[in-house]
């Protein structure tokens, strides 16, 4: 009796599947392992020289534009070029900025005043325009104001070509003023020739004062 009452629970026992398996310590760790790879993936190497590429795109953007174009011909070559006159350029001279400081503060941000006042500043200067013209075997220097459609001849110097660097060149006005506003004989005067079709002259009051190449004009003399 007693027998059989101490191989019941071993009966029991064995019945139920015995003793748990104990876990292996190395196959846990290797699963473990197989997924540390994927968390600590390097990057993508598209994204890192997708960054380096744009790098030159924005050295371009800060490239300057190129200038504008120097002169072809010699300083003289262009002032006396046949049938051009020289008209005064007002956006281009140092006198537009003079008079949009003092027209903001007079207009108190009204477009019609401020538009007036700058109107009243561009009338103000009495010369529209240069022209350099042959007649009878010498070269005269023309003052020129419009009148309507007309051109006048305010005043009229002979003159000669004096030295001639790049970029400029001297004209020396001699002889009484042959204009229809005469004044006095001005000294030498350098006229600078940046380019084909624009002089520049620096006046000292006004600054300087650029003039663009105009053509089948006509003059009154």
């Amino acid at each position: 009796m007693s027998k059989r009452v101490l191989f019941l629970p071993l009966l029991l026992l064995a019945a139920c599947g015995g003793t748990p398996a104990a876990k292996n310590p190395d196959s846990e760790g290797d699963a473990t392992s197989a997924e540390k790879p994927e968390a600590k993936a390097d990057p993508e190497p598209e994204a890192v020289d997708k960054s380096d590429g744009e790098k030159p795109d924005a050295k371009k953007s800060d490239a300057k534009p190129e200038g504008s174009p120097k002169a072809t011909r010699s300083a003289q070559e262009i002032l006396t070029a046949p049938d051009v006159v020289f008209m005064l350029s007002f956006n281009d001279s140092d006198v537009k900025q003079a008079a949009e400081n003092k027209c903001s503060a007079s207009s108190g941000n009204d477009p019609k005043k401020m538009n007036g006042c700058m109107s009243k500043a561009r009338k103000a200067i009495d010369i529209d325009g240069y022209q350099f013209k042959e007649l009878n075997g010498k070269w005269f220097w023309l003052t020129l104001r419009t009148q309507g459609k007309t051109l006048h001849t305010l005043h009229k110097f002979e003159i000669e070509f004096g030295p001639e660097a790049e970029g400029s060149v001297t004209i020396k006005p001699k002889g009484k003023d042959l204009g229809s506003a005469p004044g006095r004989t001005p000294g030498a005067v350098t006229i600078q020739v940046p380019n084909d079709y624009q002089i520049a002259l620096n006046d000292p009051k006004l600054g300087k004062l650029v003039y663009e190449a105009k053509i089948g004009l006509l003059t009154t003399q």
